[in-house]
C-alpha cells in the first residue's frame, strides 16, 4: 500500500507542481500543499488463486493557502493528469495505474485503483533438506 502512495505522491508532484505529501505527514506554513492517503478496499483471488487484484481508495486532500481559498480549483487541476494514468514500477516491471471514479467533494479528491498482482508461491512448513530426510526414513 505504501508503494501506490509513494507512487500517486511523487505523480502529482510532477504534474501539479504542488508539494506532495503522505497524509500522516506535517508540514506547518507551506501553501499550497497536497496530502495523499490510500486505503485498501479489499483483494479478490483470479485465474484459479494464481493473481490478486488489490482494490485501493486514494483521498487527496488539498490547502491552497491559509484561508482554504481556491482549494476546488488546485482539486480539479487534477483530474487531467490523472485520466492519463500514474506510472508506477513493480518488481523491476514499468506499469500505468489507470484511475477510476475520479470524484471532487468539498476539500477531497477520490479516487479508486485496483492492481493485479501474482500470488506469490507458498512455502513449505519442512524445510527441503527435512523432507529428503522423512523420505529416507520411511524408504527403509
Amino acid at each position: 500500500m505504501k508503494i501506490i502512495q509513494e507512487a500517486v505522491r511523487a505523480y502529482l508532484q510532477e504534474q501539479a507542481g504542488v508539494k506532495t505529501v503522505s497524509d500522516r505527514t506535517r508540514i506547518r506554513g507551506e501553501y499550497p500543499l497536497l496530502a495523499v492517503s490510500v486505503q485498501e478496499n479489499g483483494t479478490v483471488l483470479l485465474c484459479g488463486g494464481q493473481q490478486a487484484e488489490h482494490s485501493y481508495q486514494v483521498t487527496v486532500t488539498a490547502v491552497s493557502d491559509r484561508e482554504r481559498d481556491g482549494n476546488m480549483a488546485l482539486l480539479s487541476s487534477l483530474v487531467p493528469p490523472l485520466l492519463r494514468g500514474i506510472p508506477l514500477e513493480l518488481a523491476g516491471t514499468p506499469r500505468n495505474l489507470h484511475p477510476l471514479n475520479i470524484r471532487t467533494e468539498e476539500e477531497c479528491l477520490t479516487f479508486s485503483l485496483e492492481l493485479c498482482v501474482p500470488v506469490p508461491p507458498a512455502e513449505t512448513a519442512v524445510p527441503p533438506a527435512t523432507d529428503r530426510m522423512n523420505i529416507l526414513h520411511f524408504e527403509i
